[in-house]
């Protein structure tokens, strides 16, 4: 009996982990499709650079070569304007792909966080 218990258990670990692996891969591809959808707009010389991130892969992390200040940073999130490449903007695509939040640092290294993020976490790229 203790076997079998052992087993399932197993088992649905397996399956639990598959998934939160299909998950994270789908945010990290969707992150890769939002750099080259930006890469293909108007807004092609800023380099904005897409990548999912932080502890639990759900963070989008927004990179750009120009220097930003708070309207354009909150017109890239929100899309407004000109600056509508995802209808809605970024904080759009992130809600429609499950990240938590989005962090946006500029070509200074200055951050803006949005949603259940903080700047002290870690920025290292999910793979």
């Amino acid at each position: 009996m203790k076997r079998t218990t052992a087993w399932l258990s197993f088992i649905t670990l397996v399956f639990a982990c598959s998934e939160v692996d299909s998950r994270t891969a789908e945010r990290v591809h969707a992150a890769g499709a939002l750099t080259q959808r930006y890469a293909q707009s108007r807004l092609a010389r800023w380099e904005v650079r897409g990548r999912a991130a932080g502890r639990d892969c759900r963070m989008l992390f927004i990179v750009t070569a120009i220097v930003m200040d708070d309207s354009m940073v909150e017109a890239l999130h929100s899309g407004a304007g000109v600056y509508d490449v995802y209808r809605g903007g970024i904080r759009q695509f992130a809600h429609d792909r499950a990240f938590r939040g989005v962090v946006y640092k500029d070509g200074t290294g200055r951050l803006w966080t949005f949603g259940s993020v903080n700047a002290a976490e870690t920025l290292v790229p999910c793979r």
